[in-house]
C-alpha cells in the first residue's frame, strides 16, 4: 500500500451518506440540552468536517444552510474529486473541497484556511495513527474559535472488546497479498469464517464474525474494508478522547445522541447511585461505558462553555419549533435503551404527536396543549431530547431564505437522480432548507422523488422500472422473507408495494417540508 494511505484504506471509496448529528442545529441542540451556550445561527458561521469521505454531509449542509462557509477536507483524491463535481452540478457556492492529509493543514505556512465555528470529524478518530490524532489537535488548537463546538464519533471501548481479536486476524490475513481491499477483505472473511467452521474456541458464537458475515452477504464490502483493515483500528476509551482534547481547551459538553443524555434511560437506578459518586465528568462517562457495553460514541466538545441557568434554558427550549419527521402512523412510543426497553406515557405522547402530525409548533406550544396543561410533570428538556433523539422530530428554523429554497431543490435534484445508480444500503437524504439539516431517506424514496419531480412518473406501476432497471444491472435481486427472490415479476411486484407506500405515506411529509 502506498505510503500517502498512512496505513489507511485509500483503494476502496467510503460508502457517502449523511449523518444528521453533524448538522449546526443539531449541535447547538444538544448543547442547549446540557446547559451550555451554542453558536449563533442567524448571520451565517464557518464549517469545517475533517475526513469528510465523499462529502455527502457536508454538501448536504451546505445547500440547507446557504448562510453557512463550509470546507470539507479528505486526504482520498478520488473523495475530493467526486466532492467537487457534485457541488458543481449542484450549484453550491458555500462549499469548498480540500485535499490533505491531517500533518499537511497544520504544516501549511500560513493556513489558507479560517477560524471555524464547528469542526465535525465523523469516523475517523479510532481509525487513525496516535501522530494523525497529534494533528487533528494541533489543528483545533489552531482553527476552532473561542466558544466554538466539534464534534467527534469513534469506535470506543469497552464494547469493541470482543472484535478486537476478530480485526486483528482480518488485517493480518488480508495483509498476506498486495490484491485490492475489496478482494482482501472478503479472502479474510471466508478464512476466519472457516476457522469458526473448526471450532476455534474464540470465534464459536461470536457475535461479530456473524454481522461481518451478514453484513459481506449484503454487498458491504467498502464498509467492512474500512472499518477493519486499517493498520491503526484502535477502539479508545472516552476519558483518553476527553484528555487529548483538553490540549485544545475543549471540554466535553454531551453526546450528540441526544438519547444518551439522560442517565435515567441509560443506566439502572443502582448504576446512577454508584457513578454519581465519581466527581470527574470525563471518569464518569467512561464508566457509563462500562455499564451499557457501548462501542460507537458521538461525542460534543466545547472550547470555552458558557453555561445556561436552568431557567434560561427551560426558555430557550420552550421556544425551540418541532416538525415530526416520520408518518404520524410510523411514530412510536416504545424506545430500545441499553437499560431496557422505555416507554413513553401515551397520554403525554399521544397529544404531543398528534399536534406535530398537523404543523410544526414550539415545545411551549405543545406543553400548553389542553391535555397536557398542568396535568403532567414533562419538561421541556424532556420533549426536546426524547423526540429529536428518537428520530420522530427535528428543530425547525425559523425563517427560510429563497436561496436555501432553491440550493436544497438543485441538491436533491441532483442526489435523487444518481440515486438509481446507489447500493440500496447507502445512508442517503434529502437536503431540507426549514430543518438546516437533511430528512433520511432510502434509494428506493430517492428514486421515486426523482420520477415524481421528472414530470412523467406518478404511479408505483411508472416508478417502478426507475428503481428496478439498476438492480438488475447488478445482478441482484430483492429479499422477501429472508430468501432472494428470483423471478423480474416478483422483484417488480415488490418494488411497486414499496413505491405505493412512498406515494401515500411519505409524499404527504415531502409536501410539509417543501421538498415537492
Amino acid at each position: 500500500m502506498s505510503d500517502w494511505t498512512a496505513g489507511y484504506v485509500g483503494d476502496v471509496e467510503y460508502m457517502a451518506g449523511f449523518y444528521p448529528e453533524q448538522s449546526p442545529i443539531h449541535l447547538n441542540l444538544a448543547c442547549l440540552l446540557n446547559g451550555i451556550e451554542g453558536v449563533p445561527l442567524e448571520n451565517g458561521f464557518s464549517y469545517c468536517e475533517l475526513g469528510c469521505g465523499q462529502g455527502f454531509t457536508s454538501m448536504l449542509l451546505a445547500a440547507a444552510n446557504p448562510k453557512g462557509r463550509f470546507h470539507a477536507i479528505d486526504f482520498n483524491p478520488a473523495h475530493i474529486a467526486r466532492a467537487r463535481a457534485l457541488a458543481d452540478e449542484a450549484g453550491l457556492s458555500n462549499i469548498q473541497f480540500l485535499e490533505r492529509s491531517f500533518a499537511e493543514l497544520v504544516e501549511e505556512t500560513p493556513s489558507i484556511l479560517p477560524e471555524f465555528d464547528f469542526v465535525t470529524l465523523h469516523g475517523v478518530y479510532s481509525w487513525i495513527s496516535a501522530e494523525n490524532r497529534q494533528a487533528i489537535i494541533a489543528f483545533l488548537r489552531r482553527h476552532l474559535k473561542p466558544g466554538g463546538i466539534v464534534y467527534v464519533s469513534y469506535n470506543c471501548m469497552p464494547g469493541w472488546t470482543a472484535a478486537l481479536p476478530i480485526q486483528r486476524l482480518l488485517y493480518e490475513h488480508a495483509a498476506l497479498t498486495s490484491d485490492g481491499s475489496h478482494s482482501r477483505i472478503t479472502r479474510a472473511i471466508a478464512f476466519a469464517e472457516a476457522l469458526q467452521a473448526r471450532e476455534a474456541n474464540h470465534l464459536r458464537d461470536n457475535p461479530y464474525l456473524t454481522r461481518i458475515g451478514q453484513m459481506l452477504k449484503t454487498g458491504q464490502i467498502a464498509y467492512l474494508a474500512h472499518e477493519y483493515l486499517n493498520e491503526h483500528w484502535c477502539p479508545l476509551y472516552h476519558v483518553d478522547v476527553a484528555r487529548d482534547l483538553a490540549a485544545a481547551k475543549l471540554g466535553f459538553v454531551g453526546s450528540a445522541s441526544l438519547l444518551e443524555n439522560f442517565p435515567d434511560l441509560m443506566l439502572t437506578p443502582d448504576q446512577r447511585d454508584l457513578l454519581s459518586q465519581i466527581g470527574d465528568p470525563d471518569l464518569y462517562e467512561t464508566m457509563k461505558d462500562y455499564c451499557v457495553n457501548r462501542a460507537f460514541r458521538s461525542d460534543v466538545f466545547l472550547r470555552g462553555a458558557r453555561r445556561l441557568p436552568p431557567a434560561r434554558r427551560d426558555e430557550r427550549l420552550r421556544r425551540t419549533r418541532l416538525a415530526l419527521t416520520i408518518p404520524r402512523r410510523d411514530a412510536r412510543l416504545t424506545l430500545g435503551m441499553p437499560r431496557g426497553e422505555a416507554t413513553l406515557e401515551s397520554r403525554v405522547y399521544g397529544p404531543i404527536l398528534d399536534a406535530l402530525a398537523e404543523q410544526p409548533m414550539t415545545v411551549g406550544e405543545l406543553l400548553d396543549l389542553p391535555e397536557l396543561k398542568g396535568r403532567t410533570k414533562i419538561t421541556p428538556r424532556e420533549v426536546v431530547g426524547i423526540l429529536v433523539g428518537s428520530a420522530q422530530a427535528a428543530p425547525v428554523v425559523e425563517t427560510v431564505s429563497a436561496d436555501a429554497e432553491d440550493a436544497v431543490r438543485r441538491f436533491n435534484r441532483v442526489v435523487s437522480r444518481d440515486a438509481q445508480h446507489a447500493e440500496s444500503n447507502n445512508k442517503v437524504a434529502f437536503a431540507v432548507a426549514s430543518l438546516g439539516s437533511g430528512l433520511l431517506a432510502s434509494v428506493a424514496e430517492l428514486v421515486a422523488y426523482f420520477g415524481l419531480t421528472s414530470g412523467v412518473d406518478t404511479t408505483a406501476e411508472d416508478l417502478a422500472p426507475l428503481l428496478w432497471a439498476p438492480i438488475a444491472a447488478r445482478g441482484e435481486t430483492l429479499l422477501k422473507d429472508g430468501a432472494s427472490v428470483e423471478s423480474e415479476a416478483e422483484n417488480l411486484a415488490l418494488i411497486r408495494e414499496a413505491i405505493q407506500s412512498i406515494l401515500e405515506h411519505k409524499v404527504p411529509l415531502w409536501q410539509q417540508f417543501r421538498l415537492i
